[in-house]
């Protein structure tokens, strides 16, 4: 094991945060996300054994901003003391019991659980490990459905990692949606159903928002997943209406406390009515249903 370690650091916004964590990994053998407490910012925080083409790896990164339209964030490489990275890892993303669900990362090497469904993640992956707490209240929203209600057509939307679309297609043996607008992250979402087990029953497909064929011909649906921020929640809460079906269930998150109402009365004016709120850290997730 070398001396030396080459981390690479930058922020950028939540939405392309995947997108930039692929164009990494050509560079860096392990990444990992931060998302920041104002939600506005996620912090990636790459690592490399030897010295990164600091020439190649920024521009890897500015091809990423110009496809998005954006401009290029600001990249540090620093050489940092090299650790057992992979003790580090196991402390600091200890397997998740969340309800039913327990979540672990390839570095676990003990047993899974009897009774309990289980989502292998690595915690590198963006809104999709349980560790973040919309994450979480999403999972604790599947858990307390799931003793009551059976779904047949759900939707995952902003699918991330699919952990969300995976919980759901091992809860309930049902066919799930897992859209995303960043092919990264569609790419990401069908490695992960088909680590899990579920690669037939997780359909990942890019698209913008509602605004796509692959998404409107699969519904309407009896469950919409929406783990995403407070403002394209409530710009797509007409859409997330119209997509759902009389009776069905929506649940939303990736948003603070402070913001919750606001997401809340953007749904509220397209016949859904609030069924619980659920509270972790500061973070609420809003579990909603149509009229």
């Amino acid at each position: 094991m070398t001396n030396t370690l080459w981390r690479v650091d930058l922020e950028v916004s939540p939405e392309l945060a995947d997108a930039y964590e692929f164009a990494l990994e050509a560079f860096c053998g392990a990444v990992t996300q931060y998302l920041d407490d104002d939600e506005l910012a996620q912090r990636i925080e790459a690592y490399a054994e030897e010295e990164p083409d600091e020439t190649a790896l920024k521009a890897a990164i500015a091809a990423v901003a110009e496809r998005s339209g954006v401009s290029a964030p600001a990249v540090t490489i620093t050489a940092v003391e090299n650790k057992d990275w992979l003790a580090e890892y196991a402390r600091n993303y200890p397997p998740l019991q969340i309800g039913r669900y327990f979540i672990y990362g390839s570095h676990f090497d003990g047993k899974l659980p009897a009774g309990k469904i289980a989502l292998k993640v690595e915690a590198a992956t963006a809104f999709g490990t349980g560790e973040h707490a919309s994450t979480n209240g999403c999972l604790q929203a599947l858990d307390r459905l799931s003793r009551r209600y059976n779904f047949k057509r759900p939707l995952d939307m902003g699918c991330g990692s699919a952990i969300l679309a995976m919980a759901i297609a091992k809860t309930w043996g049902a066919s799930v949606v897992a859209s995303d607008i960043d092919a990264q992250s569609v790419d990401v979402a069908r490695y992960n159903a088909e680590v899990n087990g579920v690669g037939g029953s997780v359909l990942a497909v890019c698209a913008n928002g509602y605004n796509s064929p692959s998404v409107t011909r699969n519904g309407p649906y009896d469950l919409i997943m929406a783990n995403i921020l407070a403002r394209p929640l409530s710009a797509m809460a007409k859409d997330l209406a119209k997509n759902l079906k009389p009776g069905g269930f929506a649940v939303l998150a990736g948003f603070l406390d402070r913001d919750a109402n606001w997401v809340f009365a953007a749904h509220r004016c397209h016949g859904l009515r609030l069924v619980e709120r659920i509270k972790v850290n500061g973070w609420q997730t809003l579990v909603l249903r149509k009229r």
